[in-house]
């Protein structure tokens, strides 16, 4: 049993919602685990997005996220349940979902207490609806990985991958299609070249 406070932080100078093309988000959130539950433990993450217009059609996009947790009191690590994991459409594409980081005895992906992610972006008209205000399209590197614990951070074991994204505001929410190659990869790394997702694309 566990009872929990949240909170949470948001700043946004974007000039839009959707398909935004100048300005910024940062949005922080943390999380605990009050003492008077089984377990003690907290989670605070920081998300960074900025939107810089190089032309009118142009748009330059840097997005970061750091992400942390650990256990207090009496409980000495983040519970394996509340791990963070990194992989896929929405974080590292170009890697199977949820699949990179720290592994059991059993090779399968069990997450981390600490994530790191940033992402670079350059966000152009899709050359086949080029006056379509309901797709975007953009060439992207990304860079991350999910570390069991913050000194176990190492920058040369971040993974990256480089790619195409698409984005569809389909009638039944947004649809976001990438096609991606891992430019740094490691032995035993699950990779995917064509990934898709459904639901929100923007936070």
């Amino acid at each position: 049993n566990t009872l929990e406070l949240t909170a949470s932080y948001s700043h946004d100078t974007r000039n839009k919602a959707v398909f935004a093309n100048k300005g910024v988000l940062h949005r922080f959130s943390a999380q605990v685990a009050l003492p008077s539950g089984d377990l003690q433990y907290f989670k605070v993450r920081y998300k960074h997005q900025r939107y810089i217009p190089i032309t009118r059609k142009l748009t330059l996009f840097l997005k970061g996220e750091v992400a942390y947790g650990d256990g207090y009191d009496t409980t000495g690590a983040l519970p394996f349940y509340e791990n963070y994991f990194v992989g896929g459409v929405r974080s590292v594409r170009g890697f199977k979902d949820n699949s990179l980081g720290p592994r059991d005895s059993n090779n399968r992906p069990i997450g981390g207490a600490y994530k790191v992610l940033t992402s670079l972006e350059l966000i152009f008209p899709p050359p086949f609806a080029t006056n379509s205000r309901a797709f975007r399209v953009s060439a992207f590197i990304d860079v991350g990985n999910v570390y069991r614990d913050v000194d176990d951070f190492n920058e040369a074991t971040l993974r990256i991958s480089g790619g195409l994204s698409i984005i569809w505001i389909s009638p039944v929410g947004p649809i976001r299609l990438s096609f991606a190659k891992p430019i740094r990869e490691f032995a035993g790394d699950e990779t995917q070249v064509v990934q898709f997702s459904l639901g929100s694309a923007f936070f």
